[in-house]
């Protein structure tokens, strides 16, 4: 009689390979294919992502990279403690049946778990209950996610905050992500007409205007993260580079005081390859951000001071489509060409 606890072969293809020691294949559960991966460096912040396998390197790969810290390691120190947890809750209900199995054998307890001693007066019976198996929830993944083509390897992965580097290749793809994130905006904007006119003008005009403050917002975070870059990359330590960014503060969502704040920690130019007129453009499009974030919209004397338009005070401001068409290209000019700098 065999005194495995596992059989080989099965659902999970187990093979005993020592006295002690068994060899199983659990796969992850997915909704969409992509699977959870989780940085191994605890202080690497979201430090999440996902991955689709079959994408990227599919041979001979030896090392795996974090995202947005590039922290390296095999591929399997990536797995998430929700996909482990997972996995040991599988093993433990297969080691429970196949206990249950052998105690049956042992016994000599046919299929209906029943075995009779004795007989006429005195008999006694003898009843297995086998245990059930716990509930296995699949692990949990998050859904909110940006996902992203690696133009270098083919990866497809999905992050959840803007990332750096390929998991599967380690090269920056840092544009790529500043990419989806204005295309996400674009395809709102895409929209609009058709909000218009299934929602009425003034809903259309609050996607319009959700737009402005997101393209003012993914510009100052990435002139944070280029900024940390350069810090970085010139020696500052973690602790100087976080004192530093209280100094910045929300001053990257202003162009002039964004200029002025990237070369004063920088040396740099923030707008070395962009003209005056664009960047005039781009200030006067995001002055309108201050109204609708704090006005609901009405244009008031602070704004009129800063850039003097035909604006009447009182009035609603006027967002425009085109207008934040505008601002993402110029955006992602000035975004694209001080990255070149930094790195």
């Amino acid at each position: 009689m065999s005194n495995s606890i596992l059989d080989d072969g099965g659902d999970f293809q187990t093979r005993k390979v020592g006295p002690d020691q068994y060899e199983m294949h659990i796969p992850i559960p997915t909704n969409d294919g992509l699977v959870g991966r989780e940085c191994p460096n605890a202080e690497c912040s979201p430090g999440y992502f996902k991955v689709k396998l079959g994408t990227g390197l599919t041979e001979g790969q030896v090392l795996a990279y974090c995202p947005y810290c590039r922290q390296e390691g095999e591929p399997n120190d990536f797995t998430t403690q929700a996909q482990i947890d997972y996995a040991l809750s599988v093993l433990k209900n297969e080691v429970v049946k196949g206990i249950d199995k052998s105690f049956q054998k042992a016994l000599g307890l046919g299929s209906s778990h029943k075995k009779t001693y004795g007989s006429g007066m005195f008999k006694m019976e003898m009843t297995y209950k086998s245990s059930k198996p716990d509930y296995v929830p699949r692990p949990l993944e998050e859904e909110l996610r940006r996902d992203i083509i690696c133009p270098n390897c083919g990866l497809e992965h999905a992050v959840f905050g803007l990332a750096t580097w390929c998991p599967d290749c380690g090269k920056d793809i840092f544009m790529c992500h500043v990419e989806t994130e204005f295309g996400v905006i674009q395809k709102v904007l895409s929209v609009v007409d058709k909000r218009r006119e299934e929602l009425g003008a003034r809903v259309a005009g609050r996607d319009i205007e959700n737009g402005l403050e997101d393209v003012v917002s993914v510009f100052e975070a990435v002139l944070k993260i280029i900024t940390i870059k350069h810090l970085a990359n010139n020696g500052m330590s973690h602790d100087e580079i976080s004192k530093r960014l209280e100094k910045i503060r929300n001053s990257y969502q202003n162009i002039n005081s964004a200029g002025e704040t990237f070369h004063a920690q920088t040396g740099l130019d923030l707008f070395h390859n962009t003209s005056q007129d664009e960047v005039e453009t781009l200030r006067t499009i995001f002055e309108k951000r201050h109204p609708l974030t704090h006005n609901l919209g009405v244009v008031d004397k602070k704004y009129l001071e800063r850039v003097r338009t035909g604006d009447t005070e009182g009035r609603e401001i006027r967002v425009t489509a085109q207008e934040v068409e505008i601002a993402i290209g110029i955006s992602k000019k000035i975004i694209s060409s001080v990255y070149n700098l930094c790195t």
